[in-house]
């Protein structure tokens, strides 16, 4: 049982990155844009997946960094939902 905790551990530490780095990339290539749903929920889900591989790690720094980013992405989504456009 230990070795199918890690093997999904391992698997939601790839899920995150994946994520992460496609919403990065996809910004990159003007995709989409950086306050879109999309490039939002893509880095949220992103940081909560690379929480979780962090903290089943004990690698403490990274845990604190995604949680930081993640609260920042949640700011700006809750932005582009409750802030009226002109």
């Amino acid at each position: 049982m230990l070795t199918v905790r890690r093997y999904l551990v391992e698997a939601i530490g790839w899920a995150g990155a994946v994520f992460s780095l496609s919403a990065y990339s996809l910004n990159s290539l003007n995709l989409i844009r950086s306050q879109s749903i999309e490039y939002l929920v893509m880095n949220m889900l992103g940081c909560c997946f690379l929480i979780i591989y962090a903290v089943s790690k004990k690698a403490h720094a990274s845990w604190v960094l995604n949680s930081i980013w993640l609260l920042m992405t949640a700011v700006a989504l809750a932005k582009v939902f409750f802030v009226s456009k002109p």
